[in-house]
């Protein structure tokens, strides 16, 4: 019996939901994933004819009975469910559990103490569901809830919190769980298990969803470990009508609004799949947990790249993850490639781009967001010119007329990047923030139609000197291109290139 934490009632302030909207009629449910005391109550559910069912680790609260309702949103709903459901319900969230702890994810805490005798205590366990074991409640608050409780500063995640679960009556319409709903169990019970990690107040005081983000996107993303022919995710990113990382591959990570937090879950599967590592969720939230014990704020992109590093064994951080997922997004869709890339690409949306090339563009800095540019078929040269040159990253795409594909990095010289374009292919710019430890203003960039006549001129200064000879063994020490340091014009930079620039400087 763990006995080593104190209960304390907390303020209904501290209430977390987890709402998935795409499985509630409109009318029944909002779809914001905070509640607090000024706008929704949240409560345990006191029955008039109460009836439980209880397995190894958990509790299900119920009743049969027609006579309670729920006030919910301006409407009443009937509390009424029947043994089947409640049965059906917990058998799933076991079998979830199971698969959590076997991938080595922390159990969930004990609500009270067992120990405590004295029934007028505050902390006595008639005040959590009767005893340790982890309450789940079927209501109408949403289709599935969990709602932080008491502080449970257990080392070493000392931040973390007991909880409650609540999932959906669907009306008493299903004598067991459907099938279109078994992801709600995955997705609530992530979030049970979160709590032992920590809260998500906390970042910016007063900044109430600060890591909301984190706690949604996971929690989406496991609904397929869970079970892995839930179509959740693969439909909402099939939608081409919302705002998901596809159709505003612009946004960051951790865009807030519009639930792109659940849609967002694509950048745990890009993790996973790319990093060939599943165990990187875990230790996003074992890096999380760890911070939050301290009690100061906590910013989720160190840990990210934390967690990168160690399972790549430093070959990868967070700024290499940012450019590939912003490749991996753009091959969606009509452009998704068979067995390349995301596995269900094929069924998303295609992702968003721009046909307007020689404009002004903005992209929020550090954070993931990128932009598809598309570019023209023709013989000229480009200037991508930016102040932010640390802090961008940028590719040249080009698709040739057999499908072939290159992805050419493109590296900086003074605070431009420059690219010559392939009149018989297909040439798309890819950019995206890189990830420098520190916040900072939105990068701003131009692109621009430019000409130099001087061969061998691979800075573009201009002039052809040693400086260029710096610069072309630069790109082959990084893997980079252009056409000005393509001196034998054979596709790629080398030191051939090397030996006839030095050529042209001496004669």
């Amino acid at each position: 019996m763990i006995k080593d934490f104190h209960i304390n009632r907390m303020p209904l302030i501290f209430i977390f939901l987890s709402i998935l909207c795409a499985d509630i009629p409109p009318s029944q449910y909002d779809n914001s994933c905070i509640a607090d005391k000024d706008n929704r109550e949240i409560y345990r559910n006191q029955f008039t004819y109460h009836e439980t069912i209880q397995s190894e680790n958990f509790v299900i609260h119920y009743t049969t009975s027609d006579v309670d309702s729920q006030f919910v949103n301006g409407q009443w709903f009937n509390l009424q469910s029947n043994h089947g459901y409640a049965q059906s319900i917990i058998n799933h969230v076991e079998n979830a559990l199971s698969i959590y702890l076997e991938q080595g994810w922390e159990d969930i805490p004990p609500d009270c103490d067992e120990e405590i005798t004295d029934i007028n205590s505050p902390h006595h366990c008639i005040n959590y569901g009767g005893n340790s074991l982890y309450d789940i409640y079927i209501s109408n608050d949403a289709a599935g809830m969990v709602v932080p409780e008491n502080p449970y500063p257990v080392s070493p995640y000392t931040g973390g919190y007991t909880s409650y679960m609540k999932i959906s009556t669907l009306l008493n319409g299903y004598e067991s769980l459907p099938s279109w709903s078994h992801h709600v169990v995955a997705h609530e019970l992530h979030h049970s298990i979160q709590m032992r990690y920590g809260y998500s107040v906390s970042g910016s005081p007063g900044n109430y969803m600060y890591n909301g983000w984190l706690f949604e996107q996971t929690a989406t993303y496991m609904e397929n470990v869970i079970y892995p022919n839930s179509i959740h995710l693969r439909t909402m990113l099939s939608n081409c009508n919302v705002v998901t990382p596809l159709t505003y591959p612009h946004y960051s990570i951790d865009y807030p609004a519009e639930i792109y937090p659940y849609r967002s879950a694509l950048w745990q599967k890009f993790l996973v799949e790319s990093l060939g590592d599943s165990s990187i969720i875990r230790y996003i939230w074992e890096g999380y947990g760890l911070d939050y014990a301290t009690e100061n704020p906590v910013s989720l992109f160190p840990i990210y790249n934390n967690a990168i590093e160690l399972v790549t064994d430093n070959q990868n951080s967070l700024s290499d993850s940012y450019s590939n997922y912003a490749i991996w997004r753009y091959f969606t869709g009509n452009r998704s490639i068979p067995n390349q890339y995301f596995n269900e690409a094929g069924a998303y949306c295609t992702s968003s781009s721009f046909s307007n090339y020689e404009e002004s563009f903005t992209l929020p800095s550090n954070k993931g967001g990128a932009h598809f540019i598309n570019l023209p078929s023709e013989d000229i040269n480009l200037a991508v010119s930016t102040d932010s040159i640390a802090s961008i990253s940028l590719i040249h795409l080009i698709i040739y007329d057999d499908s072939s594909i290159d992805l050419i990095n493109l590296s900086p010289q003074d605070n431009s990047f420059y690219l010559s374009l392939y009149p018989e292919a297909t040439n798309t710019l890819i950019v995206n923030s890189k990830y420098n430890h520190n916040d900072s203003d939105d990068i701003n960039y131009t692109i621009s139609i430019h000409e130099s006549n001087l061969l061998g001129d691979a800075n573009l200064d201009d002039s052809v000197d040693v400086l260029d000879v710096v610069c072309v063994v630069n790109l082959i020490l990084t893997d980079g291109f252009n056409t000005y340091s393509d001196l034998n014009d054979d596709g790629q930079v080398d030191i051939t290139d090397v030996v006839q620039l030095i050529s042209i400087i001496l004669n």
